[in-house]
């Protein structure tokens, strides 16, 4: 016990910021153990960084990409503002409810804070990322593992089972979840493809002077992650994971012969497991024609198209009607089509942080409107649904629409929130993350730690912002965190590049 006391003790005298690199290394596993966790890593991280910096803060010239995505937080907050005086005085609606609005939008700033922190504390060599690149592979991995134990056995690793569902939801009547350490959180999914690519590259890297026990190791791990996200019950999130590694592709990297037959075993194996089981095999044809129907959006009416489908997969048709009886929607479009109603309600800067739910409640007064209040999250529904038959619910008269928590995407949530001059604003963020991408190319591509801390970082911001995804809400904790965490490390590729600064 003396002597690990006195190795620990040594170490921190040879590396007196460790504490704090451990703890934003601790941020993947604290988005397992839940909201509250998250928030206090955040709290503990930022005063570390605050201690740490002290006025540098405030002595540092900032580049254009920072004051751009600052000034997003000041429209959030000004068309949050706004909205709660035009609220409180002249609308008079709940006063209490104006006010945890402006409040929310004043903490939303703790997020910009945070991004600020970690960008500096790397700058002057106090945050080394390679931490984080190393507990969020040996997360993922281990989550991805968790699920397959669940899976097999019924129970994961700790004895957690999938809870019995509150709610007959799409995937819940296919019975394909597994939640894992995530309790009654389906979840899982999302988070390994959420640190899934730091798990591959950390592999290429372990392994990188053998080139048998990497080319092993790497199809392994791919193929353990992508078998967690499918047998977790996330669909839209396997989807990404198999596009993110597509994207690997256009880096140019010197590891395509591994990736090619990565994604090849990949493919054959999460083929099996469909194919093999028939709720996962439903799921993923429903997934299909939701997609299908989506791709209509532009030329034909969705609700026109019930009856077609229908006649079309009649074995969807038996599942939903004959044996769960759960309805075959695109509860998608319908809130898709309702964030932009509730947009033309404050097309300039929006309705502000967090007020889709009640607004999209003005709709009931439009005489051409049939409006439902569903809960459900990026996968399908989670609340109230009905035993119905479509003719019984489908109305050709009248515009289908739905009121959530949140839009399910995250640009939506942007131009219904902040309007106009937010999506404006986001979209500038947009094009410099492209130029970077074009302008640093060169370096990226590079096979070395740092090069592919930066290139995880990469994939996961792009498949995790792909604008014709659903998506939960921006301004969650685990969300937002998320985003700035990741955007935080690609913020910092000069440093991390030991690109010369000007």
């Amino acid at each position: 016990m003396l002597k690990a006391k006195s190795i620990f003790q040594k170490e921190i005298s040879n590396k007196p910021y460790l504490f704090v690199n451990l703890v934003f290394a601790f941020f993947p596993f604290s988005f397992i153990f839940g909201t509250l966790i998250v928030n206090l890593n955040f709290l503990l991280f930022c005063c570390l960084g605050i201690f740490y910096l002290k006025s540098k803060i405030l002595r540092t010239k900032y580049n254009f990409a920072i004051k751009i995505i600052f000034l997003f937080f000041l429209i959030v907050f000004l068309s949050s503002t706004l909205n709660a005086i035009k609220s409180q005085y002249f609308d008079g609606y709940d006063s209490d409810l104006n006010l945890l609005r402006f409040t929310k939008s004043i903490l939303f700033f703790r997020f910009f804070l945070f991004l600020i922190i970690t960008y500096l504390l790397n700058k002057y060599d106090i945050l080394d990322f390679k931490y984080f690149f190393l507990t969020a592979a040996f997360a993922s991995i281990l989550v991805s593992l968790d699920i397959i134990y669940q899976y097999i056995f019924g129970s994961n690793i700790i004895g957690l089972k999938n809870p019995a569902p509150a709610y007959v939801d799409t995937l819940a009547a296919f019975n394909i979840r597994n939640s894992g350490f995530f309790g009654d959180e389906y979840v899982a999914g999302a988070y390994i493809q959420r640190f899934a690519f730091f798990a591959i590259f950390s592999t290429i890297l372990l392994f990188k002077n053998n080139n048998y026990t990497k080319f092993i190791s790497t199809v392994c791990v791919i193929c353990i992650l992508g078998a967690g996200i499918l047998l977790a019950g996330n669909r839209m999130p396997l989807v990404l994971f198999i596009f993110g590694l597509f994207l690997i592709f256009l880096f140019n990297l010197k590891i395509k012969k591994i990736l090619f037959i990565s994604l090849v075993i990949l493919l054959i194996l999460l083929k099996f497991i469909i194919s093999s089981n028939e709720n996962y095999k439903h799921a993923y044809h429903l997934l299909f024609y939701n997609t299908k129907s989506m791709m209509y959006l532009p030329t034909i009416k969705i609700w026109s198209q019930f009856t077609k489908v229908d006649e079309e997969s009649p074995k969807i048709k038996n599942f939903f009607y004959k044996d769960r009886i759960v309805r075959f929607e695109p509860f998608h479009e319908r809130i898709f089509f309702t964030a932009i109603d509730t947009w033309k309600f404050n097309k300039v800067l929006g309705n502000g942080i967090k007020s889709f739910r009640e607004v999209c409640h003005k709709l009931r007064e439009m005489p051409d409107i049939n409006l439902e209040e569903r809960v459900f999250d990026a996968e399908g529904l989670l609340e109230g649904t009905a035993a119905l038959a479509p003719e019984e619910v489908t109305y050709f008269n009248k515009k289908n629409r739905l009121c959530s928590n949140h839009p399910h995407n995250y640009y939506l949530e942007i131009l219904t929130e902040t309007g106009v001059v937010g999506l404006i604003i986001v979209s500038i963020i947009a094009l410099l993350f492209i130029s970077f991408l074009f302008k640093n190319n060169k370096f990226i591509k590079q096979i070395r730690v740092e090069n592919f801390i930066l290139l995880a970082a990469i994939i996961s911001l792009i498949i995790e912002t792909i604008p014709l995804r659903s998506s939960g809400s921006l301004f969650t904790t685990n969300n937002a965190t998320y985003l700035i965490l990741i955007g935080s490390i690609i913020l910092s590729y000069k440093t991390i590049l030991k690109i010369k600064i000007e």
